[in-house]
């Protein structure tokens, strides 16, 4: 059986687990747990060519931390907990995280200077989402700028039509055609288009690569509205389609 880790979705799964925190090792048992059902230890050591001696130590650090159930005695058999469990135990946890650094950063004190953060989000994939949840959130305008807006992907399509039912104002500056689209939209041309940028109510920003590879993302509002009037001249300057 070929390893999870090597097909894309498994990739996918492995990289968001090891940015959750959990080890090569871990990570393994996870993904086999997800994909054999309830098994035993020489099951697990067989789909994930971890040793069955490291196995039992990984498990049971697993079953501490409340995500790996047990049962039997020999051999006992080990099962990954229901997802639904698993969703309620990770928000819970992020809520407690953002609750308590919210209290820390209500102790430092008084800012002296305000911060110009540009946060970088790499990878197409949570580019996207990025860019998904920003035009989500947006409830006076949306200006976009791509060299061509269909290559961003149907996730980014699907959440301007979303907003534009919601009455959310779509503006697109395309650097070659305009995009035919069952929802309403304004859009111009500018040739030599190169980057992607994306304003939402002028409150947030974020510029990417044409190709979604990096990008940076500010809600400095200060950073935004800067942003947000040079589009604007942009788009008084472009060709109406």
């Amino acid at each position: 059986m070929a390893p999870l880790e090597s097909t894309d979705i498994g990739s996918r799964a492995g990289r968001t687990l090891r940015e959750l925190g959990y080890g090569v090792h871990e990570t393994r048992v996870i993904l086999a747990l997800n994909r054999l059902g309830p098994c035993t230890v020489s099951d697990l050591s067989s789909a994930t060519n971890v040793q069955a001696a490291n196995l039992y130590s990984i498990l049971d650090s697993l079953a501490n931390r409340g995500i790996v159930a047990t049962s039997g005695q020999r051999p006992r058999i080990y099962d990954f907990i229901p997802l639904g469990h698993l969703q309620d135990l990770l928000t819970v946890k992020v809520d407690q995280l953002i609750s308590d650094l919210e209290e820390i950063q209500e102790q430092r004190g008084p800012v002296p200077t305000s911060p110009t953060l540009i946060y970088t989000i790499k990878g197409r994939a949570d580019v996207q989402a990025k860019m998904q949840s920003m035009i989500l959130n947006a409830e006076v305008s949306v200006m976009l700028v791509a060299p061509d807006a269909l290559t961003l992907g149907d996730v980014v399509m699907e959440s301007l039509k979303t907003a534009a039912q919601k009455g959310v104002r779509i503006r697109i500056i395309h650097g070659a055609e305009p995009i035919k689209a069952d929802f309403p939209l304004e859009q111009r041309i500018k040739e030599n288009t190169l980057a992607v940028d994306l304003i939402i109510d002028e409150v947030e920003a974020l510029i990417s690569m044409p190709d979604l590879s990096i990008s940076g993302w500010t809600d400095i509002a200060m950073i935004s509205l800067q942003l947000g009037e040079l589009l604007q001249q942009t788009w008084s300057i472009s060709k109406k389609v």
